[in-house]
């Protein structure tokens, strides 16, 4: 899987250095420099040239070679891809810049949950001695011979005390641990700032780049069309209608009102594990050792956990619109999913599973619950996303005429 995950980031970042155009090129001669190396290691002549290199492997009936040319054949869809992926980025990165602007009180946000997380009370609370570093004010009530006096008392700094914990304010036991974490928390707030953005250019990218006739004006279709084949002119006006290569109109045009919704359920994941999965979680763990273990977890283990939490159940929200573009191009329908109801319970309480960090059936429970009333929220999206008519493939064909 991380090697997956490296090829894929190498990708994009070749997508999005060399441009679409350089990329197979570049790959080409890549290939051709690892071609001639094998070749000379077995005392075979190098190819040399490029236009060798493409009729040797031609007769070979490379693999690499016929990926090579589906990139050829994709260049506008590429280029539209790169464009969509640079808008995510600056989206990205104005969203992190402004919650890293905000990470310290979105710190005290994040570890107000175990702040407020106790071990269970007993007789036999371990108690440790403690020196005061500085001078502490504390508002009590003192009972004395006259009675009952209240006002404000000072405990000087050096003070000896004998305490009991029962507080688990997370540790920093790093230099950089404060600043790392502020990066962290910047990163998922900031892909929460930008998630209508990220939304808005996938749908922008599945309606997919303009089609060469449909992209000319009126006097430069009307120039054109007089120079076209009765065959030719028709398919010029199936673009001229159609307009883009991916998605028509009439099918990208319901999903830009779930943006705001996609937005929502995002926040309402984070909201859901932020006030209910992640304190009842916090308490079952933290309770295990009952009174004589004293929880204290340093500030970068509890932001991994927290953090990880928030997002995928976040992520694990928006199982609505899953459904909705799954029914929406016809991979499967409403019908199918309400028949297969027990199936995606088992699949529910298997995600319900990995997701929550314990194994108490109550957490689980409490991820699991809220997913079961996802799908069938999302069973009515998808009977509303039937399509009414002829549907478009999500891979499109571009014709000759536009390459």
């Amino acid at each position: 899987m991380p090697e997956i995950i490296s090829i894929v980031l190498l990708a994009l970042v070749a997508l999005l250095v060399l441009g679409p155009r350089r990329l197979p090129e570049s790959i080409e001669a890549l290939w051709l420099a690892l071609t001639d190396f094998r070749r000379s290691q077995s005392g075979q002549p190098p190819l040399g040239s490029l236009h060798n290199a493409r009729r040797f492997w031609i007769s070979q009936k490379s693999s690499i070679y016929a990926g090579i040319q589906i990139l050829y054949q994709v260049t506008a869809h590429l280029e539209e891809l790169r464009r969509r992926i640079l808008y995510v980025l600056i989206a990205f990165g104005i969203g992190f810049g402004i919650t890293f602007a905000f990470a310290q009180p979105l710190l005290g946000f994040v570890i107000r949950p175990v702040r407020f997380s106790q071990p269970t009370e007993s007789q036999n609370v371990p108690v440790s001695t403690y020196v005061l570093a500085q001078d502490i004010q504390v508002q009590t009530t003192i009972v004395t011979a006259a009675g009952a006096m209240s006002g404000t008392i000072t405990i000087p700094r050096g003070t000896v005390l004998s305490l009991g914990l029962t507080t688990t304010t997370p540790i920093v036991t790093k230099p950089t641990e404060v600043f790392s974490t502020y990066i962290k928390i910047a990163l998922i707030a900031g892909f929460g700032v930008a998630l209508p953005v990220i939304f808005w250019q996938l749908l922008l990218f599945l309606r997919g780049p303009k089609f060469a006739y449909a992209a000319m004006s009126k006097k430069e279709w009307n120039a054109a069309r007089a120079t076209l084949a009765p065959e030719e002119l028709a398919e010029a006006e199936q673009q001229r209608q159609d307009v883009y290569e991916g998605l028509t109109a009439h099918e990208v045009r319901p999903m830009y009102f779930l943006l705001p919704l996609a937005f929502l359920l995002f926040v309402g994941g984070v909201s859901f594990t932020y006030y209910l999965i992640l304190p009842s979680a916090l308490d079952f763990l933290f309770g295990l050792g009952g009174a004589q273990v004293q929880a204290l977890p340093t500030l970068e283990d509890y932001i991994d956990f927290a953090l990880s939490l928030i997002f995928w159940v976040g992520l694990a929200f928006e199982l609505p619109l899953v459904m909705f573009f799954l029914a929406r191009f016809n991979f499967i329908t409403a019908r199918q999913f309400a028949q297969q109801w027990r199936y995606a319970v088992v699949a529910i309480a298997i995600i319900a599973a990995v997701i929550t960090p314990t194994v108490d059936p109550l957490n689980m429970a409490l991820v699991a619950l809220p997913m079961i009333g996802l799908y069938v929220l999302g069973i009515a999206f998808a009977w509303f996303a039937r399509p009414r008519g002829a549907s478009k493939t999500l891979v499109p064909s571009t014709p000759s005429s536009s390459s």
